[in-house]
């Protein structure tokens, strides 16, 4: 085998992609949907079940604790359900820990796990038990979808709204990476943000309102891995042009950046992540009813390709894992 074999058979998974990666992943299994949850149909019934993880040598940053890893994962699995307008019920977990780690750290995942999945209305049954080189938390949870199946391709025409907290978990990232987070970790945002990393609490609370207004609604997502991610997969998928009119941000955040220097407000809207905001497409005329929730519209859908601001296109992509923060 020469050499240029070689390095392809041994092509590294860096720099290729999480997006890439699952496009290989539903080409062995022959699947070609892909959506925040799956859907299976049992004896007539349809169920919507969900998996997440994290490693937390990759996920856990300084100011988070083992119950915080938790809650993370767990809060993780009810967004995507909320983001469906699903209910989830039962969730089992698989817990994998170096064997220097502790009884305590292994009993705080627990009780994260725990409490979040009480704080999601969800019963936590149990799982699997791991030893390996990584602490490893996975979630698998099952629940009943409220309205039918909410897919990702946005109607042209349609209208994006979502909660004005962008900015947030952007700006912890971006202070964190660049060696800053210490000198800024009194500033008011930056104390939001590390709140909205350590303990997301996705509303669950909005299910029973927002299933009365299903046929509004075209197309989901939530903010997991980015704003701009979201966008350009809806757009994407969607084949649609999504032109953004304004930044979903508060006017509390914009006060607090102003003793912060430097900060490039769009990358850190744009390239956040773990906010678990609602993102939906909706029809123009239920604006109002989706504003009284505390949703705010910030983009259009349109024909065309492509995600736009200011007229100009979205340089910002969002998190991949095996990439990290992707910019064009």
């Amino acid at each position: 085998m020469s050499r240029e074999d070689n390095d392809q058979v041994r092509r590294e998974l860096r720099g290729f992609g999480e997006t890439n990666l699952i496009g290989i992943i539903r080409g062995i299994i022959n699947s070609t949907e892909d959506n925040d949850l799956e859907y299976l149909e049992i004896d007539g019934s349809t169920l919507a079940i969900k998996i997440d993880g994290l490693s937390l040598s990759t996920s856990r940053m300084p100011f988070m604790t083992y119950f915080d890893m938790g809650w993370k994962v767990m809060a993780s699995v009810a967004s995507d359900f909320l983001v469906k307008l699903s209910k989830p019920l039962y969730a089992v977990v698989s817990i994998t820990m170096r064997n220097n780690s502790t009884i305590d750290e292994f009993r705080e995942i627990v009780k994260g796990l725990g409490d979040g999945a009480n704080y999601f209305g969800m019963k936590y049954l149990g799982g699997d038990l791991n030893e390996g080189l990584d602490d490893v938390i996975d979630v698998a949870a099952v629940g009943k979808p409220l309205v039918g199946i909410i897919g990702r391709n946005p109607r042209v025409g349609d209208t994006l709204v979502t909660k004005p907290l962008f900015g947030y978990t952007g700006l912890v990232f971006k202070l964190y990476y660049n060696n800053e987070l210490n000198r800024w970790i009194d500033a008011r945002a930056v104390k939001e943000g590390i709140e909205i990393l350590r303990r997301p609490k996705p509303e669950m609370s909005m299910l029973d309102y927002l299933k009365q207004y299903r046929d509004c609604i075209s197309a989901s997502m939530d903010s997991s891995d980015g704003l701009g991610k979201v966008l350009w997969t809806m757009s994407i998928d969607g084949k649609v042009r999504i032109s953004i009119n304004e930044l979903p941000i508060s006017e509390d955040f914009l006060d607090s950046l102003s003793g912060i220097p430097g900060v490039n407000i769009e990358e850190v809207v744009f390239n956040g992540g773990e906010e678990f905001l609602p993102i939906f497409s909706i029809r123009r005329e239920c604006v109002p009813e989706f504003e009284r929730l505390g949703f705010k519209s910030f983009a259009t859908v349109e024909e065309g390709s492509g995600v736009y601001f200011k007229d100009s296109i979205l340089r910002y992509r969002g998190w991949d894992y095996f990439i990290g923060w992707a910019s064009t």
